[in-house]
This record gives structure tokens, sequence and C-alpha cells, in this order.
């Protein structure tokens, strides 16, 4: 058997996030199998506490590269979509003929939200010639908040098992099956979304004030 190696890119600023508890996740499922994983911080490079150059010798290295990122203003954030942009320009040749996969995940229950960060991913993998092998979508993140897939119980359980039928097909060089986007989506009974809804709405003001953004109704494009 043919030994892979995953680079998976932690495509949140935050390195304790929902992002990196699914990015261990893979890892930890990659290894099991007798493969190898590395997890690289998007954000360090785009604040340059990491060297991009530094990136060649890694990316000739893998044979399958990752996106697991938040969903930021219905797709990837402004950072990832840079470091993205810097492959393109930099590193087609070395990316050309690899595997790509990417996992979105957002704080809400709807998964649709997901989908244009699925196809920005798709469209970054067409543009230097990678494979797209497909993508996850996972809405609730906000919920798990960074905690460890097998600490969540059954519900851990379960997207333990569908990252890892996904993996299966990855490192056969299959398209991802839509077993393993079943196994992970959470279904919440309609009478539960709006309270739900408004919950996570509540939360993300909350962090909002936290972070200085008190007047979070504004329309500044509007002014």
């Amino acid at each position: 058997m043919t030994i892979k190696k995953i680079l998976i890119l932690n495509g949140s600023s935050r390195k304790k996030g929902t992002s990196f508890s699914f990015s261990r996740t893979i890892k930890t499922l990659c290894e099991d199998t007798g493969n190898s994983a590395e997890i690289i911080h998007v954000i360090d490079y785009f604040k340059g506490k990491e060297e991009l150059h530094q990136l060649k010798e890694l990316m000739l290295q893998s044979d399958i590269i990752a996106m697991v990122a938040p969903l930021y203003s219905d797709t990837l954030s402004y950072y990832d979509i840079w470091f993205l942009e810097r492959l393109v320009s930099e590193y087609s040749h070395e990316l050309r003929g690899k595997d790509f996969f990417a996992i979105g995940q957002c704080g809400f229950p709807d998964i649709t939200r997901n989908e244009p960060l699925l196809n920005t991913c798709r469209f970054f993998a067409e543009e230097v010639g990678m494979r797209w092998l497909g993508g996850l979508s996972y809405g609730g993140g906000a919920m798990i908040n960074g905690a460890f897939l097998e600490d969540l119980g059954k519900k851990g359980e379960k997207i333990i098992l569908g990252f890892k039928f996904a993996l299966e097909d990855v490192l056969q060089g299959h398209q991802i099956s839509s077993k393993s986007q079943e196994l992970i989506t959470v279904e919440i009974p309609k009478i539960l979304q709006w309270p739900l809804v408004a919950f996570l709405n509540y939360h993300t003001r909350k962090k909002a004030r936290e972070n200085g953004n008190i007047d979070y109704k504004r329309r500044a494009y509007l002014e």
C-alpha cells in the first residue's frame, strides 16, 4: 500500500476552534490508517508569523491538500482567499495533479450556506489543475465551539464516522460519497429551529460587543 500524506489547511483565525477540531480528527484518522498528515494554520502565513516560501517542500511532499474552514460572510475568509491566491501565483506547478477536498462549517444548522465556500475551493482546485474530490458541509459549528469530537458522545461519534468514510474515499482518489454528508448532517426539528437561530444570533451579537463592535446594526454601506 502506498503511504500518502495529507496537508490540512486550518482556515480559521482560531487555532483551537471548531475547524481545528475537525482538522485534528482528520489528522488522527489519517494516521490510524498508516498514512500521515500535517496541519498548518493559514492565519500564521497571512500575519507573517510563517513564511510562505517555506511551503514549497511541504507542497511537494503532500499527495492530498484539504481546506477546513469556517464560513465568513457567505464564503471563505479574506485571509483564506489571500492564501489560495498566493498558492495559485507561486505554487501552481507544485500543486498540479494533486488531490484536493474541503470541509466547510458554519454556525447555523442550514448547511446550504456553505455552498459558496465549497465552490470557491472547487474553483481553486480547477485553477491550479488539482483533482477536486468534493467537500463536506457542517451546520452548527458554533455549538461545538472547538470541543474535541471524541468528547461529544454520540453526536461526535457520527461526525467522526462521517469523516472516516470521507477519508477512505479520498485516500483511494475517489469523490467523497453522500453517506459521509448524511452522517454529519444535524437534523433539527422545525419546532426548535427558530429558538436555535435566536440563540445563535444572541451569541454572535454578544461576541461582536466583546470585540468592540457596539453598533452591530450599523449599515455603513448606506452612509
